[in-house]
């Protein structure tokens, strides 16, 4: 039987991410890819109302702290400048260029990977993250399975996995030998990020999904390997 593929997201780039899920995820061996928000600002600035997110402010620490995680097989992507709705929608070239150029220079690493902010995919915003010379990107949220084959790689759906209730992650891997997407916010509580879920909650996920990874149902790849795959079936 095929084996199930499945990708761990995070978006915002938040402090909580680093601080609590990435040792989970090196614990049990997972890659996951982080989509970052090329500003140095020390809070997630989107222009909503919400508490004072902490996020990664590229200080020569984080910058340290990334390079480790890109060596122990984790990507980092982008997400854009601002991660503003409006400079979204104004400027899309300047959000999905800039934010490559900033990234790319600071770590060193080629950034191949984007993610819409607000999971907003207009034929503009596509055009610009195409031209800024990105691989593939990620909308989301409708939950969809890809099987590996044909995909529009510049619109790949994603899960959302938030504190609605505990995850049925089986569900995650219901289709062998297709890919599946899962999207992550806040880790820990309504002051860390957008949709929390616990770190109890995400740590058992974690264990679930290993207990399927061992058993060889499921394979957990980063975004990018996901989508070379696709590419090597064409």
């Amino acid at each position: 039987m095929d084996k199930a593929l499945i990708t761990l997201t995070f978006d915002d780039g938040l402090r909580c991410q680093f601080e609590r899920a990435v040792p989970i995820l090196d614990h049990y061996g997972f890659p996951a890819t982080f989509f970052l928000v090329a500003n140095t600002d020390p809070t997630h600035t989107d222009g909503g109302t919400h508490p004072e997110w902490r996020k990664i402010n590229w200080s020569k620490e984080d910058i340290q702290l990334l390079k480790g995680m890109v060596r122990r097989g984790h990507e980092i992507g982008t997400h854009g400048v601002t991660h503003r709705r409006p400079e979204v929608e104004h400027d899309p070239k300047f959000e999905a260029e800039k934010s490559k150029e900033w990234i790319e220079s600071r770590l060193g690493v080629e950034v191949t990977s984007y993610c819409y902010p607000f999971c907003l995919v207009t034929r503009r915003i596509k055009k610009a993250a195409i031209n800024a010379k990105y691989k593939q990107a990620r909308g989301g949220a409708e939950g969809a399975y890809y099987p590996l084959q044909s995909l529009d790689l510049f619109n790949v759906d994603c899960r959302h996995v938030y504190r609605a209730g505990p995850e049925n992650v089986v569900e995650w891997i219901r289709h062998p030998g297709c890919w599946h997407v899962l999207m992550f916010h806040g880790i820990g509580t309504n002051d860390d990020g957008w949709w929390p879920i616990s770190v109890d909650e995400f740590s058992r996920e974690m264990a679930e999904l290993a207990k399927y990874r061992d058993s060889g149902k499921v394979e957990v790849v980063t975004f990018k390997e996901a989508a070379d795959r696709f590419r090597q079936m064409k």
